[in-house]
């Protein structure tokens, strides 16, 4: 069953996954040359004759950066022709771009569509369709081994499988045997070698991350704003000790404590100090939702959007109560500067 549900999965992706080409205008100069590059991309949505193509940042990032030298081209698995792209937007936090073309013969695309973040389980089996090392078409097998990864990006949930991912592969989707998107294949991890191989740790931008950068930048607010924003850790965190908490039931512990003794002296305040949260306030619940630790404040953050409101509910001592407070967005720079470093 699995041998015949992943042969169906790579043979219809075929015409659902595309080849991004990043071309030099000019073959004789050198410095354009360099700046070309290949990865994947797939159809999220077909609007009339325009289609959106999902691929990761990095890969167009040169027809961003140089776009009198260099031009940014589609061409897919079942047409003659190549199709010229526009940028609709980006977000080089999660590693995202959304791109649009046109049909030129009334060509009949199909989408793919992206997996609900909670019927992803580890374990699952998925393939990686695309154009690994440049060749016209790839496709490997494996399993998801690890779901929300943090930690390899900022502000990024990844999703880990030991399906290969090579060069040229990054943009391209990740497919569970139900046909849909669980991850965008991004990068591997190979820190042993000085040219990146593989070494059984693929890594993509996880489906909930993606569909949260995809659906803003379609969104009117992406013309407004210019980018993609992400909301401010709203605490100073710490876990409890294991002492405090010997006594509880392990299912009904709740390690995440309020701790500013970390924070530089004059630091801006975080938005949960501003609400009045003090040291050693104990985090229960956010928005209804209980918190077993501090990784469960960091999944809702990356996923939140600068002015949500969180309802926390804190005990303090004996007493329990309840705040709310405003999300404050993160500094973009020291986003940008977190995400880029290291490239």
């Amino acid at each position: 069953d699995r041998e015949r549900s992943s042969k169906k999965v790579i043979y219809t992706a075929y015409s659902q996954v595309v080849m991004v080409n990043v071309l030099p205008k000019d073959y004789n100069n050198p410095s354009a040359r360099g700046m070309a590059g290949r990865g994947t991309g797939w159809f999220y949505k077909i609007d009339g004759n325009d289609a959106y193509v999902i691929t990761n940042h990095h890969v167009i990032d040169s027809a961003i950066k140089d776009q009198d030298s260099v031009q940014l081209m589609v061409a897919t698995g079942i047409d003659m022709w190549d199709y010229d792209a526009e940028i609709i937007g980006v977000d080089e936090i999660a590693d995202i771009a959304v791109l649009k073309i046109q049909k030129k013969d009334n060509e009949e695309w199909e989408t793919l569509e992206i997996e609900d973040h909670d019927e992803i389980g580890v374990g699952d089996s998925v393939a990686i369709v695309g154009h690994g090392m440049g060749m016209s078409f790839s496709a490997t097998q494996g399993s998801i081994v690890y779901k929300d990864r943090y930690g390899s990006r900022p502000y990024n949930l990844m999703l880990q499988v030991d399906a290969v991912i090579n060069q040229g592969n990054s943009g391209g989707p990740i497919i569970n045997m139900d046909g849909k998107v669980v991850g965008v294949a991004q990068s591997i991890l190979s820190p042993a070698r000085q040219i990146p191989g593989w070494d059984g740790v693929g890594l993509g931008v996880g489906a909930k991350n993606a569909k949260r950068s995809i659906e803003y930048i379609m969104g009117p607010q992406y013309n407004a704003k210019g980018y993609v924003p992400y909301a401010e850790l709203p605490f100073s965190m710490g876990s409890v000790e294991f002492d405090t908490v010997k006594d509880t039931p392990k299912n009904q512990r709740h390690h995440a404590l309020i701790d500013y003794s970390a924070q530089a002296e004059g630091a801006e305040k975080t938005v949960g100090e501003l609400a009045g949260l003090q040291q050693g306030d104990i985090i229960m619940e956010v928005n209804g939702e209980r918190i077993g630790s501090t990784f469960g404040i960091i999944k809702r953050i990356v996923y939140a959007f600068p002015g949500d409101e969180w309802k926390v509910k804190i005990r303090r001592g004996e007493e329990e109560m309840m705040f709310t407070i405003a999300l404050r967005e993160f500094d973009r720079n020291k986003l940008l500067s977190a995400a880029t470093r290291g490239r």
